[in-house]
C-alpha cells in the first residue's frame, strides 16, 4: 500500500488530523471520532505497518492503548493538511 492508498483508506485522514492536534490519543477516543471500530483498526494497522503511527499500551487499569504520530507521520499529516487546502 502506498501513501495515496493509505490516505484514501476510510478514517485515515481523520486519525491523522486528530493525532496531529492532540499528540497522544487513546484508541477509544479515535474510535469515537472515526465512528466504527473496524474502520479505526484497519486504518491504524496500515499506518503502523508503514511507520506513521506508534502505539503504546499504558500500565493502567483496563490497559488502554495510546497512539501517536512518528516523525514520518507528522510529515504525512502536514502534507495531508496542505493537500486539503488545494
Amino acid at each position: 500500500m502506498d501513501v495515496f492508498e493509505l490516505l484514501a483508506l476510510k478514517g485515515s485522514r481523520v486519525i491523522l488530523k486528530e493525532l496531529s492536534k492532540n499528540k497522544r490519543v487513546k484508541y477509544s477516543d479515535l474510535q469515537k471520532v472515526v465512528g466504527f471500530s473496524t474502520t479505526t483498526t484497519r486504518a491504524l494497522k496500515a499506518m503502523e505497518k508503514q511507520d506513521f503511527v506508534t502505539k503504546e499500551v499504558l500500565n493502567e487499569p483496563y490497559r488502554p492503548v495510546v497512539y501517536f504520530l512518528t516523525k514520518r507521520g507528522e510529515r504525512l499529516a502536514s502534507l495531508a493538511e496542505d493537500l486539503q487546502k488545494v
